[in-house]
């Protein structure tokens, strides 16, 4: 389980909220000049820690607008915590090694421990990628998805590329609600149907990739995130993890 934090701390202009007022109950637009439906890192923390879940958090260091660095708070008590810290890269740092090394340094210098995850923005990849990862210390990359519309078993499991293990995207709120369509009262299904295909695909073991955006939490469909953790609370068959457990679980066992 994943989280893109893709705006500023301050949230998004007010102007963007209201051009964009269908997603959201009137209320919170109401009130968006007092609290920025964009920014949810608390409610993520509450609903996570209700359901004993912990996941893992892809920060920019880049932000249109704003600064990184007004996160540091939030990125030390995520870490505290038990989350997972990841480098949110920018899109124009992928074929760049001093780029994503000056990247990864910026959110270290928060966490005070080593930056092992990485998902570019945009999902932007490239096959230098993981060289470059690599080199800087990375254990893992979450940043591939084929198609925009389709879940299949390509968009899911794990691949070992140039020493860096790749999750594919499997699940993202984006994809879901604007290119598949799918309806906020048909989420969970999604899920349910998802887990079936990932089950029926390798009985043993299986990663299906999930990214809920930090700012989608209040939205029409993202605020289903609830009912997702809840129903994923309730499978005794899967593990919902950060992506590091994953990722060492597959270096220390080799499944």
């Amino acid at each position: 389980m994943s989280h893109d934090v893709d705006w500023r701390r301050q949230g998004a202009p007010i102007d963007h909220i209201v051009a964009r007022k269908d997603r959201f109950d009137p209320k919170i637009v109401q009130n968006a000049h007092i609290k920025n439906p964009y920014y949810n890192l608390p409610d993520y923390m509450y609903l996570e820690e209700k359901y004993n879940i912990r996941s893992t958090f892809f920060f920019r260091t880049i932000y249109e607008h704003g600064n990184y660095q007004d996160y540091e708070d939030d990125i030390r008590a995520l870490h505290e915590g038990g989350w997972e810290i990841g480098l949110h890269c920018d899109p124009s740092s992928i074929n760049d090694l001093a780029k994503i090394q000056d990247e990864k340094r910026k959110l270290e210098e928060f966490t005070k421990y080593p930056i092992k995850a990485n998902r570019s923005h945009y999902l932007a990849f490239s096959k230098n990628l993981p060289i470059i990862l690599n080199s800087l210390g990375f254990l893992y990359d979450s940043s591939y998805r084929k198609s925009k519309d389709k879940i299949d078993s390509e968009e899911m499991g794990y691949d070992i590329l140039d020493g860096i293990i790749e999750f594919p995207v499997t699940l993202m709120d984006a994809y879901l609600f604007t290119y598949m369509n799918i309806q906020e009262d048909k989420i969970v299904d999604i899920f349910r149907q998802t887990l079936d295909y990932a089950k029926n695909q390798n009985k043993e073991f299986n990663v299906i990739t999930v990214i809920w955006h930090d700012n989608v939490l209040k939205m029409k469909g993202g605020r289903a995130y609830e009912n997702i953790l809840e129903y994923l609370s309730f499978q005794e068959d899967i593990v919902v993890s950060r992506g590091i457990d994953l990722a060492n679980l597959i270096i220390k066992d080799k499944v």
